[in-house]
């Protein structure tokens, strides 16, 4: 794929196609360059070091996740947009695996922290808005529904059943309902 013109854009969706193809730990400037047909040299202009390259691959995955949350959510509300988001999170594991399992490594927790663990919490805020969440309760909701997703990655990936995840959803769904509604007195 001899480029005319290498920019920065060419090079992380270079190096996103690489770790879609052999994980993060697969991703080597010599590589990109060799697939780039430029010299590795000309790449550091572009990249910076291998480190900054992966921070800035994981955190433009972690922004399609994201739009992909997102556009579960959109036009739906409680039980029917917690089930969406699900399903949606669900099919990230399943189609971009290599990155989904970065997600949550420690090195990448900043970013996580930055691009997703806000939008879930205003997301969960939105779908349980008549338990009027604290912030506390709003990040043991987050951490709750992460959870299940990382504890579950395998089986997502291995053995998809949609009635399953669904039943599983509505089971946390309802839990979370019942354990943070608040008495009116």
């Amino acid at each position: 794929m001899k480029t005319s013109r290498l920019n920065k854009e060419i090079v992380i969706e270079c190096a996103m196609e690489l770790v879609d193809e052999s994980g993060i730990n697969g991703l080597r400037l010599n590589k990109i360059a060799e697939r780039l047909e430029v010299k590795s040299p000309s790449l550091y202009t572009h990249t910076g070091s291998i480190t900054e390259l992966r921070h800035t691959v994981v955190g433009r995955a972690m922004e399609e996740f994201r739009a992909q949350l997102v556009d579960a959510l959109l036009g739906r509300a409680n039980l029917c947009a917690f089930v969406e988001l699900g399903k949606s999170w669900v099919t990230y594991a399943k189609k971009k695996n290599d990155f989904y399992i970065v997600f949550y490594q420690k090195e990448y927790i900043e970013t996580y922290e930055r691009k997703i663990s806000h939008f879930l919490r205003a997301a969960f805020e939105r779908i349980f808005f008549t338990c009027e969440l604290t912030d506390k309760e709003l990040v043991q909701v987050e951490r709750v529904i992460t959870n299940y997703f990382r504890g579950n990655t395998n089986d997502f990936v291995e053995s998809f059943d949609e009635e399953d995840l669904i039943s599983d959803l509505e089971i946390l769904y309802n839990g979370i309902l019942q354990n943070f509604t608040k008495i009116a007195q």
